[in-house]
């Protein structure tokens, strides 16, 4: 088998690695679902990472002009429900905090804030990239 997509192998590697960490986790300190979660989410990760690595589908071009603005805005649709639903997501459990005051309201509001702040970065980021590069 061929490797056609580096990035995508190293990648692969290291979500298995991660993997195997999780488990030695979950093995010495016992049964926890987030080990147990994380450990499931990163085999399936690495798993698709290297299966993508060595399909040569990674390396064909796209066959013409409508593809690519398809994957374009079925990327930008993406980005939207994700940050706009972490928004939405995160005002509806800030109003939760106010009315019941749990510290873990306070958690899921600020781990979905981070989440669409992330998504944010990352889009700024990308637009940098290809502002320099096309």
């Amino acid at each position: 088998m061929k490797i056609y997509n580096k990035r995508s192998f190293a990648a692969g590697l290291l979500s298995l690695a991660l993997a195997m960490a999780c488990g030695v986790v979950l093995l010495t300190t016992g049964f926890a679902a987030k080990w147990l979660i994380a450990l499931a989410l990163l085999l399936a990760a690495g798993g698709f990472d290297l299966w993508w690595s060595l399909s040569r589908e990674s390396r064909l071009p796209r066959a013409d002009e409508r593809d690519e603005a398809v994957s374009r805005k079925s990327a930008w649709l993406a980005y939207r429900i994700v940050a706009n639903g972490c928004w939405i997501a995160g005002i509806g459990v800030m109003v939760l905090y106010a009315v019941t005051r749990t510290p873990a309201a306070l958690a899921v509001t600020l781990t979905l804030d981070a989440v669409a702040i992330a998504a944010f970065l990352a889009l700024l980021g990308a637009n940098v990239y290809y502002e320099k590069r096309m």
